[in-house]
């Protein structure tokens, strides 16, 4: 409770130190007119204000600086302004020392021959595992730092989770949580944001970041899925000395792309590329994906990339992944309707929901850029149409669109005349022609064969419940129609009985009291009367 209460103290005062309660219940102007060479004196204003907000982020620790870096991936929900500000948030993190970060490899004299673990005390010396060690860390991040050095020979990076991470994170995921409501009203989301599921992946991904094992995982994955391209490179895992606290891997020789030497254009164009579709294979054939690709994470060798730091990554599911290529297809074959019913399946709106004349004259816009740009940055313009009107995107689909403009910003500083759609013509083309080959069709019909088979041989079963039912249902209804039948027939006798009677007494009383011709009459009636009577006795029985 107290810790709780003193955390709510230092949030209460650097949001008091960077003047963010004024900030935060100020509306965000994103309606105006201006450009990225010529900015007017609104772009001035807002960006004041967001790089307050991005400088408490950093001073409140790791949970606001990584909720920093995801609103920064979130172009749907934040203005652009704010954008450009957090995504700077994972290169300014003050480094620990390591006397601080050692405690990481606790755990790992467990398996250590002829050790025994006793937590803190640190006569065991565990840096005497590598040949080298250097203890100035070459990357630091909110979650861990990254060292240099050498095992068994090889040059390897060491990534260690930083000390006390999960009882602060923890501490700030509850604040967060009492205060969703007034998160949501104060930074202005939109009636269709959902604080609740956005709240629930922001933990999920929290703990698997801090979780270095789960790190460890995707880089096998993606080793896997690039064994057969020789431009792209994975680093190895050395699993007997990693863990949920220490990762170590090879290091990866490159430089970065804002640091690559003067090269000639066509080799330049020959690494944006590389870049391009190495990503888009990601994205579109493998659904699994670096969730952070900026230019840090990129290396340029002299034999193609190296990809680095795994914590984040994303996943596709296939029906998001079909309407996307569907949403893509239409704006590389310049149909407006196609992009518009896909745009739509991914937002799940209705046509209902949204002006479908001024929203085609949008994205009418967009496929014109998309196919007759180049040299600049589109792939945001999905997230700000829909700012624009509204729209909720799937997170999966926000994620992934900041990371194309990453992508695309990386491969525009190496060629400037870079279309990303021109990249994605190829690797569309082969998607749809896997997704609609033979063997894919065949594999599916595979897969699903036992599903098929089990209703064929339960469909006589089946049949024979229908049959059964429309049979009682008959018998049903024939015993309805036979009562209402059996009704009717004796109502139906007891009308004759009643009309023989009437004529029956009628006929006597004339035959008695009668004159003239009426005794005759009586007579003959009283007669016809007993004869019917008679003949409807007998035929009863």
């Amino acid at each position: 409770m107290f810790k709780k209460l003193r955390r709510y103290i230092t949030i209460f005062r650097v949001f008091s130190k960077y003047n963010l309660f004024t900030l935060l219940y100020s509306e965000v102007n994103q309606y105006y007119v201006s450009t990225q060479r010529n900015p007017c004196v609104l772009d001035v204003k807002n960006r004041d204000k967001a790089v307050k907000l991005r400088k408490a982020f950093e001073e409140l620790g790791p949970t606001f600086i990584k909720l920093g870096q995801i609103l920064s991936k979130r172009p749907d929900l934040v203005p652009a302004i704010y954008v450009d500000e957090l995504s700077n948030l994972q290169d300014n993190v003050n480094p620990l020392g390591f006397d601080e970060m050692k405690v990481a490899f606790d755990g790992l004299r467990c398996v250590l021959p002829g050790t025994e673990f006793q937590s803190g005390n640190y006569d065991f010396n565990v840096l005497d595992i590598f040949d080298e060690f250097n203890e100035e860390p070459i990357a630091c991040a909110s979650i861990a730092q990254v060292y240099e050095a050498v095992l068994d020979g090889n040059k390897v990076a060491v990534k260690i989770t930083r000390p006390n991470l999960i009882d602060v994170i923890n501490l700030d995921l509850a604040i967060l949580e009492d205060l969703k409501s007034i998160i949501v009203r104060v930074l202005g989301f939109g009636s269709n944001f959902d604080i609740d599921s956005f709240l629930f992946e922001f933990r999920d991904l929290l703990s698997k970041e801090i979780d270095l094992s789960n790190e460890a995982r995707n880089i096998k994955r993606f080793q896997e899925n690039f064994a057969d391209v020789d431009e792209v490179h994975v680093p190895n895992v050395h699993d007997e000395y990693s863990g949920e606290n220490v990762l170590i891997m090879d290091y990866m020789e490159g430089v970065t792309i804002r640091k690559i030497p003067e090269l000639p254009a066509e080799k330049k164009k020959w690494y944006a590329n590389i870049i391009s579709t190495s990503y888009l294979k990601q994205v579109y054939m493998d659904g699994f994906y670096h969730a952070d690709p900026h230019s840090s994470n990129i290396l340029i060798r002299e034999d193609g990339i190296a990809y680095i730091d795994f914590g984040a990554v994303g996943i596709i599911d296939d029906e998001l992944r079909r309407n996307m290529l569907n949403l893509f297809y239409g704006i590389y074959k310049k149909k407006m309707d196609i992009a518009f019913e896909s745009f739509l399946k991914i937002t799940g709106l209705n046509k209902e929901d949204v002006d479908v004349r001024r929203f085609k004259i949008d994205l009418d816009d967009i496929i014109s850029k998309q196919n007759y740009s180049s040299g600049e940055r589109q792939s945001d313009n999905y997230a700000t149409l829909a700012l624009k009107y509204n729209l909720s995107l799937p997170s999966e689909f926000s994620t992934l669109e900041r990371a194309l403009i990453l992508i695309e910003a990386n491969c525009l500083e190496l060629d400037p005349k870079f279309n990303l759609l021109e990249n994605a013509k190829p690797v569309i083309t082969k998607v749809f022609m896997k997704r609609y080959s033979p063997f894919e069709a065949f594999e599916y019909l595979q897969l699903e064969g036992d599903r098929y088979l089990e209703i064929i041989k339960n469909l006589p079963q089946g049949v024979n419940d229908v049959i059964e039912v429309i049979r009682g249902y008959r018998i049903e209804r024939l015993e309805e129609k036979t009562k209402e039948i059996k009704h009717y027939r004796a109502t139906e006798s007891a009308l004759k009985y009643a009309f023989l009677a009437a004529i029956l007494l009628s006929s006597a009383y004339m035959a008695v009291n009668g004159s003239g011709s009426l005794p005759a009459l009586g007579v003959a009636g009283f007669i016809s009367s007993i004869l019917l009577f008679g003949m409807i006795f007998a035929r009863k029985i």
